[in-house]
């Protein structure tokens, strides 16, 4: 009886050595995930346009060219433009290779004043950028046609 207790004893040491051994391991880092296939690489020569000084009413365009660097097709899942008065026009793909835009639209300014700031939040499948922002920015000012003039006729 005794033989047996102290085989058991010795069994029950051994599996909680390696079951402590196990617990002190460290386990792997979880991989990153892998992407199916070639990637697109989204670029933007610019993510901000200045328009300078602008008198109310003007309506505001512009575009945003967008380059695929990448091997695979790029998507451009959404934009979303920060507030209301900002509208957003977009290719929804861009193959390899090609480039695409992004139109941001502020069609009604008679109501602004002073520097503006408006931005849109644009969402891609570039796995290195998949969140990017656009910025637009403008000084409203009844004195920017003025502004206008007298810098043209100085040169």
């Amino acid at each position: 009886m005794k033989a047996s207790f102290k085989l058991f004893l010795g069994a029950l040491l051994v599996v909680s050595s390696a079951v402590a051994q196990q617990a002190e391991t460290p386990s792997a880092p979880p991989s990153a995930p892998v992407i199916a296939g070639p990637a697109p690489k989204v670029v933007i020569e610019s993510l901000e346009h200045q328009f300078g000084n602008v008198k109310p009413g003007t309506p505001l365009t512009y575009t945003f060219k967008v380059k695929n660097k990448g091997k695979g097709g790029l998507e451009i899942q959404s934009v979303t433009p920060s507030c209301g008065c900002t509208k957003g026009d977009f290719d929804k793909t861009v193959a390899p290779g090609k480039t695409g835009k992004i139109t941001l639209t502020i069609a009604k300014t008679d109501h602004l004043s002073g520097p503006i700031v408006k931005t849109a939040g644009v969402a891609t499948n570039d796995p290195e950028h998949k969140t990017l922002t656009l910025t637009l920015r403008a000084n409203f000012s009844t004195q920017a046609a003025a502004l206008t003039q007298t810098s043209a006729q100085a040169h």
